[in-house]
Order: structure tokens, then sequence, then C-alpha cells
């Protein structure tokens, strides 16, 4: 199930930075900022300090027990100073920052940026960026302090970019997908993959065709997650080692600095196994079920309301029950089944199963697989029991069985069972017909 509401809540309440922290991220940027421009080094050389990165693109996340801050980046534009070269930027930013009380101890110089760290709190990262004007164009460019090199920047383009991205997906979906991201990569922490590498990744997954006719794709949040969740996973299976991904707003940079072939290869595999939990937490029928799949995906924290149903509640599945054993494809199909009652096993209907609200006993019902299947997908079958007298003969059963396209069953015991028939090519799902009630008195 989507269980829409249960996962917004879940957004709201454990995901999303709440906004006494943006109060106070934004306040101490503020101050960052006044004082650097009112140094006697960049007085006259400053021209805006604005946010980068997942600041810039609102997708900064709540801490998590496992990792307990957040960072934020500010790029910080100056004109060039006759001169200066690439490191001495970095360095008298980190020179400026240690005059002042506020920031000595706190203060540490980076590859590209300048780190201000409240421990505890969050860490900012300060990266001075060089614009320079001619007549005709505007270039940037960041200080690489290793290098002693200049590094073109694209950061307003790159922003941009991804807010017209998340226009497509609407209800700000994008955004909200890539928080669930960060949130299952810092909760999990069974992959590690850069902040612009993940939203590049994901963003990258919405088609130009949506952009121009709509798409219901990111109607709700679940199935926005789940729509980019299945595309990334086809889009890394199409690559058998680590690719180039590259900034799309700048195709002579790319972002393959932030990770190696080993990391790649265990994000693939991660994103593999969590997009089959995605699909099976969306697409499972029962309630309490689709609770526990999404918990298995996000926690406890997800629908920590619900209390889940007792085993002898009828709404839910038994401990009998054998859950779906294969993983599913990224849209299931609805398998369909026909079922009609009839005296004897060999006898003709009738009539339709579904004609009858009650069962009697001693009949029997023939299952038929009505869809066209090729040879290598294999349709398998699940009858579940309930009841006093199905229990006192040891005939409960719930467990997945392989047979064919048309299947029997005998009316024995009174209670209200079901039979379900999934298809399975290959070892994945590719299509289930749902519970089939079948009460008998």
């Amino acid at each position: 199930m989507k269980l829409v509401k249960h996962l917004n809540d879940f957004l709201v309440r454990e995901v999303n930075l709440n906004q006494s922290r943006i109060n106070i991220l934004e306040k101490r940027v503020a101050t960052i900022s006044s004082f650097i421009q009112g140094s006697d080094s960049f007085n006259k050389a400053f021209i805006e300090a604005i946010p980068q990165g997942s600041y810039a693109h609102r997708t900064i996340i709540k801490p998590t027990a496992k990792r307990s801050t957040f960072d934020a980046d500010v790029v910080l534009y100056l004109q060039h100073i006759k001169g200066w070269e690439p490191k001495d930027y970095i360095e008298e930013v980190y020179k400026t920052l240690n005059t002042s009380a506020s920031y000595r101890g706190k203060v540490s110089r980076q590859t590209r940026c300048v780190n201000i760290n409240y421990a505890g709190e969050f860490h900012i990262d300060i990266v001075p960026c060089i614009r320079k004007s001619n007549l005709l164009v505007s270039s940037e460019y960041v200080c690489n302090k290793l290098t002693n090199e200049f590094e073109p920047c694209s950061s307003i383009e790159y922003s941009k970019w991804v807010r017209q991205q998340n226009a497509v997906t609407g209800n700000n979906s994008l955004i909200k997908v890539i928080r669930l991201c960060k949130y299952l990569r810092d909760f999990k922490q069974t992959f590690s993959v850069k902040s612009i590498l993940l939203t590049t990744l994901l963003a990258s997954q919405i088609k130009w065709s949506e952009e121009l006719f709509g798409t219901h794709k990111f109607k709700d949040l679940p199935t926005a997650l789940k729509t980019l969740f299945n595309r990334l996973d086809e889009w890394l299976d199409e690559h058998d080692t680590m690719p180039i991904v590259n900034n799309p707003v700048d195709g002579d940079e790319n972002f393959n600095r932030h990770w190696d072939e080993n990391k790649f290869q265990n994000f693939k595999n991660q994103v593999k196994k969590y997009n089959g939990w995605i699909n099976n937490a969306y697409h499972e029928m029962d309630k309490d079920e689709s609770i526990k799949a999404w918990r298995r995906i996000f926690g406890d924290k997800f629908a920590p309301s619900v209390l889940l149903k007792s085993v002898s509640n009828s709404n839910s599945l038994p401990s009998h029950c054998e859950k779906l054993k294969w993983p599913t494809v990224n849209t299931l199909s609805k398998l369909s089944v026909k079922a009609v009652l009839q005296k004897e096993k060999s006898s003709t209907s009738i009539g339709d199963l579904a004609a009858y609200s009650v069962i009697p006993k001693h009949h029997w019902i023939r299952f038929n697989v009505k869809d066209a299947l090729d040879l290598q997908t294999d349709i398998y079958w699940q009858v579940v029991n309930t009841g006093v007298e199905a229990a006192n003969n040891d005939c409960l059963r719930g467990k997945f069985f392989l047979g064919n396209n048309v299947h029997k069953e005998s009316t024995l015991y009174k209670g209200t069972h079901w039979v379900e028939a999934v298809a399975v090519r290959q070892g994945v799902c590719i299509a289930r017909s749902g519970p089939i009630l079948v009460k008998i008195a």
C-alpha cells in the first residue's frame, strides 16, 4: 500500500530539518558573511554570499542517531584580487575568521573551502568563488588549495537545474524524495554517496517528455519515491562499471571524484535491494504487512502510532501465511484469475464464485489464470485457510507452491479463506492476482 499520509508524516516528523535549526543556521550564515565583508582583506572584493548544494536545494535533513550533525555550504563570491593565487583565498578566509573569538578554534582549511565546526550542531563550509567578468560573459571559479588552481564553478546554474527538475514533478516531490534517500543513507549506513552525486542521479531520472507533457508518476510521495528508485535501479543496471556522472549544466565537469569503483558497486547493489523493498511495501495489499515493509526500509519511526493487529484479528495476515518471497518488478501487473463453483471436481460450472457471498461445504472451486504467459513464467498458488475446523485438521496451509494455470480446491472447512495466484519469471514476481476470498459455511 502507498500509505500516503504515513509517509508524509514520517517526512515531516523525522526527515525534514526543523525550522528552529534552519533559523539558527541562517542567522549564523548572515553573521559570518557580514564579518567577512567587513574585514580588511575582503571589504573591497566581496560581492555576495549565497547558499550552495543541499542548503540551496532545500535538501538538508535532520541529523539521525547515527549522524548527529548536518552541514551547509555557502559560496563566497569575490572579485579577483590582484596578485593572489587560488590557495591565497582559502588561506586568507581562514586567517580572517581566526581573528574573531567567535570562530577561533572552530575553523579548519579544506581543499576548496574553509570549514566552521559548531560542535554537536552543524558545520558550515565557506567556499571562495572568484567571479571574473568581461563585456560579454561572467565566469566563476572555485579555488583548489592543493593544486593551486582555479576550477570552473556552475553553482548557480546547477541549483537552477535542480529547481527546474523539481518543478516537473510537482508538489516538491523531487526534493522530498532526495531527502528520504539521504535519510536512508544516513539511517542505514549501508552505502556512501555524496549529496551532489545522489541529487544528480535522482534528478536525472526525470524525463524531458514529462516536462513537456506532464506525468502522473509523481502524483504522491510514495509513487514519486518508487518511480525515481525504479528508474535509478534500471539506470545502474545499464552500467557494469562506474560510469562518468557529468555535471548536467557543465559538460566539462564530472562528479566522479566523489566515489570510486568499490563505492559504485556497493551503491548499485544497495539500490537494487532497497528498490525491491520499496516495491514490496508499495504493492503489499495488507495494511499491517505494508507498514511492516515500510518500517523495514525506514525503521520503527514509520507510522509509530499504529499498533499492528494481532494474529487473531481477521483483517491481518495470520502467522501461517507465507509472505511473498520473490522480489517484484517495478510495475507489478494484475494477474487475471477466473473462479467458478462446481459440485464435483470434474463437473461443469454452476456459477462464478463472485456471485456467491457464502459457499457450501463439499463443493469444488476451479481457479483459472486467464493471462497468456510465456514458457519462462511459472504460476505459484497460495491457499490460506482459517477457522477451527481447518486448524483441528492441521490444514491451515499458507505456503506458496508451484502449480499450473488451472488449480482446483475443495470446500471442506468452515471459515473465511483465500487463494492467490502469483506469476514468477526467472525468480522475480511479475504479476499477482491478489487474494480471492472464499467464505465457506
